[in-house]
């Protein structure tokens, strides 16, 4: 608009010199130069089409404007969403910004990590006046907006712009690792927008060094690929990291998405150790389904004949004495067969799962088709055992009949060919911080071997019951609040409670990676005994010194605002009382009347004067 009225005055400028100093024609040159003026000023408003939000009056209207981080990215429309906020709400009307939540006006970059727009609709709602929704139209909540909210909302949807982007959307890799393993991982990329390369490099940092460079192939824009990587063992020294992984893609348009960070540790011993005596098909597939389902590192032993004893992912011999060492140190103990048993000696805390061995020769072993019950007992794995159909499975060979005791509970039962008395087929027992599971059917490698719907199910088993044992108190003492290790950019870091009663409120020193000095600040805990906690991009440490619990944590620069998404807004009502209409220069037919009658009228002035 700007441009326009310069343009105008540059016009009358010269048409006042060329009829009233150059033609000095008095009167008649001050008519004629205002012809001219107001034909072109009209002529280049119908060049430029400037428009305006116009508000036909009928009370001050709430206006809600995303703040969410996707308004202000390269290719978000945040400078014409306010500009279209502050027209809808005049002098008059009130403007909040929602994203996480819902806060007063200003013009700030937006910083929102997520965009919920149901409670502030809701809230909203009562007031009775208009109500306007300036978004993108990335909206995670819409799903649980009622359809009849709607019809009470006007809304401004500004698509953003699709530019060039490559994201790394996501990091699969185990919190913990084995040092002498290699290091694998799974990143899912995302590209969207024209000129996308058909290939990048990914680039595992360490503090401020490069660890390893790959290059990984692109997938087509739009698209999402999974690149597995394998990385050599060492690499990364012992002890708790922060690793930042991150695809370098030429002419990337969008900064911060294309690094993500997660916490490893690195030991020097595994976290889970299964040892097999004597090795068995049983014993194979636990140690290899195990493997696939536990978030941290699993070594296998298995014993061959007599003394010898090998590693079951390396084929190598070890000895016995290796075997019992490595048993004692881990985390979490899996012991198959009777010779397991005695090599394995736990310590007295360490959680343990026993799957018992027996065959026509043992003498409390009952053979047969044991088949597991649909109805799952009430148990701690209750939750991730009750939605398997259990009783569509390959049965079980037999069984070694027990009896739960007082302090013990039973996860799954079986019956003989579907008759008679249900029988434990999964004890557990946890007492003073010890906890214990034992397996007393035997063929449920049969599950996995069968794949489908069976295996999963056999996975389902092991993966409930390896998360139970390792949430054992005696594994972790002292961890009475924890905190999420990585979040993204614009979410809230969550502390939790998690021993006896939850206090009011705590106070946590905050120190940022490099800082000498930490900041303490007061958590006030919600009755789910959590604490949300606003930090930016970067790494801290965090301490309690009144319970003793420390930890580290990480703000990422991602977040998941920054790619393109889908756009999921239904179309908008027209608020009661308020109309919206957006008026542009070409829509006003007589801009066009203007333009022909001034400029007619100039020149045939002008020829009837017998000017040229």
């Amino acid at each position: 608009m700007l441009a326009v009225v310069i343009l105008v005055c540059a016009t009358a400028l010269w048409a006042g010199f060329v009829y009233l100093a150059r033609e000095e024609l008095g009167a008649t040159g001050l008519g004629l130069a205002t012809l001219r003026t107001v034909g072109v000023a009209a002529l280049l408003l119908l060049l430029f089409n400037p428009g305006r939000a116009k508000r036909i009056p009928g009370g001050a209207p709430i206006v809600l404007l995303d703040g969410s981080l996707s308004m202000g990215v390269p290719g978000g429309k945040w400078d014409s969403a306010v500009d279209t906020a502050l027209a809808i709400a005049g002098s008059e009307g009130t403007i909040y910004r929602f994203g996480a939540g819902i806060v007063p006006f200003d013009t700030t970059p937006p910083s929102a990590g997520s965009s919920h727009l149901r409670e502030p609709l809701l809230a909203s709602r009562g007031s009775g006046r208009p109500l306007y929704v300036v978004t993108d139209g990335e909206i995670e909540d819409v799903a649980a907006i009622a359809p009849s909210v709607w019809d009470e909302v006007t809304l401004v949807v500004l698509p953003r712009d699709t530019v060039r982007d490559v994201a790394l959307l996501d990091i699969d890799v185990r919190q913990r690792v084995q040092q002498a393993d290699s290091f694998d991982l799974v990143a899912t990329v995302g590209t969207w927008g024209p000129g996308v390369p058909d290939s990048a490099e990914i680039e595992l940092w360490l503090g401020d060094r490069i660890l390893a460079v790959r290059q990984i192939d692109l997938p087509p824009a739009p698209g999402v690929g999974r690149r597995q990587l394998r990385l050599p063992p060492r690499l990364l020294p012992l002890g708790t990291h922060v690793i930042h992984l991150r695809v370098a893609a030429a002419r990337d348009s969008v900064k911060g998405n294309e690094r993500r960070a997660r916490v490893v540790t690195v030991t020097e011993q595994p976290d889970v150790v299964v040892i097999v005596g004597p090795a068995d098909w049983e014993g194979r597939f636990l140690v290899s389904e195990l493997s696939a389902v536990a978030r941290t590192n699993v070594t296998g032993y298995a014993r061959i004949h007599d003394e010898v004893w090998l590693d079951m992912s390396s084929l190598a011999r070890v000895e016995e004495e290796t075997v019992r060492a490595t048993g004692r140190r881990a985390a979490m103990l899996v012991l198959r067969g009777a010779d397991a048993l005695e090599a394995g000696t736990p310590s007295g805390g360490q959680p343990i799962w026993r799957w018992l061995a027996g065959d026509d020769t043992t003498a409390d072993f009952v053979a047969g088709d044991w088949y597991v019950m649909r109805e799952v007992p009430a148990s701690p794995l209750a939750g991730q055992l009750g939605p398997v159909s259990w009783e569509s499975l390959p049965p079980l060979t037999g069984l070694i009949p027990v009896d739960a005791g007082s302090y013990e509970w039973v996860g799954l039962t079986g019956k003989l060919a579907r008759r008679g008395a249900q029988r434990p087929v999964l004890v557990g027992r946890d007492t003073v911080g010890a906890r214990r599971l034992v397996t007393v059917g035997s063929g449920l490698w049969r599950w996995a071997f069968r794949g489908g719907a069976a295996r999963e199910a056999y996975r389902t088993l092991l993966s409930s019951g390896t998360d139970w044992l390792l949430q054992s108190g005696a594994r972790r003492p002292g961890s009475t609040l924890t905190a999420t290790p990585v979040v993204a950019y614009g979410t809230a870091v969550d502390f939790r409670w998690l021993r006896g009663s939850v206090p009011d409120s705590i106070a946590v020193a905050i120190q940022p990676a490099g800082a000498t000095t930490a900041d303490t600040t007061i958590l006030r805990f919600a009755a789910d005994r959590s604490a949300a906690y606003h930090l930016p991009p970067g790494e801290y440490r965090w301490s309690t010194p009144d319970v003793g619990a420390e930890g580290l944590v990480v703000v990422e620069a991602y977040s998941e605002e920054m790619h393109p998404r889908a756009i999921h807004v239904p179309g908008g009502g027209v608020a009661s009382g308020t109309i919206l209409v957006e008026e542009y220069a070409r829509d006003r037919w007589w801009l066009f009347a203007i333009v022909v009658l001034a400029l007619a009228g100039e020149w045939g002035w002008r020829y009837r004067k017998g000017l040229p």
